[in-house]
C-alpha cells in the first residue's frame, strides 16, 4: 500500500512538471511568427512572463543581454546603411534597459520581449530626436 501511495505521488510529480513544462514552450512558441531572428528564442518570450521573472537573477541578466544585444544589432544596421541623420544610436546602460524592458512590458503583457523592445528603442530614437 505504501509503495502505491509513493507511485502516485511522483506520477503527479511528473505531470505538473509536464504541463508546466507544456504551457511555457507552448506560450513562446505559439507567438512565434515569421519574422526571422526577432521572434525566437528569448525575444519569444511573453512579457507578462519577464514580469514573472523579474526578481530572479539568471532570468534578469539573460533578458538584459538579450535586449543589449538586440538594441547592439539595431545600432550596427544604423551605421552600416549611415542613417545617422535619420536614426539616431541608441546607449543605455544595463540597469536602463532592465527597467524599460519591465516598464514596456507592463504596459501590455501580451506582446513578446521583441515586441516591447522594439518599443523602447522606438521611444528611444524620438527622445533623442527632439534633443
Amino acid at each position: 500500500m505504501r509503495l502505491f501511495f509513493q507511485y502516485s505521488i511522483n506520477i503527479k510529480r511528473h505531470f505538473v512538471s509536464a504541463f508546466f513544462l507544456s504551457m511555457i514552450i507552448g506560450s513562446s512558441v505559439s507567438y512565434c511568427e515569421t519574422i526571422p531572428s526577432i521572434k525566437k528564442g528569448v525575444g519569444a518570450t511573453l512579457c507578462f512572463d519577464v514580469i514573472s521573472w523579474q526578481h530572479h537573477e539568471t532570468a534578469k541578466k539573460d533578458i538584459t543581454n538579450w535586449v543589449i544585444s538586440f538594441i547592439d544589432e539595431v545600432n550596427k544596421t544604423t551605421a552600416a546603411n549611415k542613417n545617422f541623420d535619420k536614426v539616431p544610436i541608441i546607449d543605455l546602460n544595463k540597469n536602463l534597459v532592465w527597467f524599460g524592458t519591465l516598464a514596456y512590458c507592463s504596459l501590455d503583457t501580451k506582446l513578446t520581449l521583441a515586441e516591447a523592445t522594439m518599443k523602447l528603442i522606438t521611444n528611444e530614437w524620438e527622445k533623442l530626436e527632439k534633443r
